[in-house]
């Protein structure tokens, strides 16, 4: 367990031993999760992990990724078309 300071600007130095621990890098994002009481959160996100499973389960589940795409980008395309008709 370590104690740090919140500086000025609201910033805290996560200890090195921890950064170490957990491997984090400059430009590593972590979520910051309010719990409960006085309680805080931080854990660290692998974005590209993230893309990579999101793939796979997309890839398993036999998905076109095109044309999901073309079908939102449509969808969004309809809805904005009403929101302009209705406007006028």
């Amino acid at each position: 367990m370590e104690i740090v300071v919140i500086d000025k600007k609201g910033r805290i130095v996560i200890p090195s031993r921890v950064r170490k621990k957990l491997n984090l890098k400059d430009e590593d994002r972590l979520l910051v999760l309010d719990i409960k009481d006085d309680i805080l959160v931080l854990k660290k996100i692998d974005a590209e992990k993230i893309l990579k499973d999101i793939a796979k389960d997309i890839a398993k589940a036999g998905l076109d990724l095109e044309e999901l795409t073309r079908e939102v980008e449509e969808e969004a395309n309809r809805i904005a078309k009403e929101k302009i008709s209705t406007r006028h």
